[in-house]
């Protein structure tokens, strides 16, 4: 797979479970939470609205590089992401993206003064992609055992993301 398909696989997953692990490495301390994302393709970013004054934002804008974890079991497929990070003031754009999840942190709607917009731009990732089925990795790692080799169980690759 081209860097390029692979990139294309990263993105598809985000899509698919637009909540992911954000991790980042500020003042000497490592922090991962759960945060649901936009998928902004088209300025190659993932969008979280945060707290103003939470440790997410300023974590995040504080640490060298911010990481996104995704996982798919039932594909698979697991990807970190390194990410750089911005803060966005823009109402329209958090009206824009707006759901009912957000909502129910921000009980004063998209104009919320404490709503900001968390922005990380993907810089690389690496990621593990293998057969999804159980059965095919039996066989290649039975295969492998019997041939005295590494089992191939996909791939493991880290890529650009810009």
């Amino acid at each position: 797979m081209s860097d390029t398909e692979l990139q294309q696989t990263v993105w598809s997953a985000l899509d698919r479970h637009p909540v992911c692990m954000v991790t980042t490495a500020a003042d000497g301390a490592i922090k991962t939470r759960p945060m649901s994302g936009h998928i902004d393709r088209d300025n190659h970013r993932i969008l979280f609205v945060t707290h103003r004054h939470t440790g997410a934002l300023n974590e995040a804008l504080r640490s060298p590089s911010v990481s996104l974890s995704i996982s798919e079991e039932d594909r698979n497929f697991y990807a970190a992401i390194s990410c750089t990070a911005a803060e966005i003031e823009d109402r329209a754009l958090i009206e824009q993206i707006w759901t009912p999840m957000t909502g129910a942190w921000f009980p004063g709607g998209p104009e919320d003064p404490d709503a900001v917009l968390l922005s990380l731009t993907p810089i690389s990732a690496e990621i593990w992609n293998g057969p999804s089925s159980g059965v095919l990795v039996a066989f290649k790692l039975a295969t492998a055992k019997i041939l005295g080799r590494q089992p191939d169980l996909g791939v493991n690759a880290t890529i650009d993301m810009r």
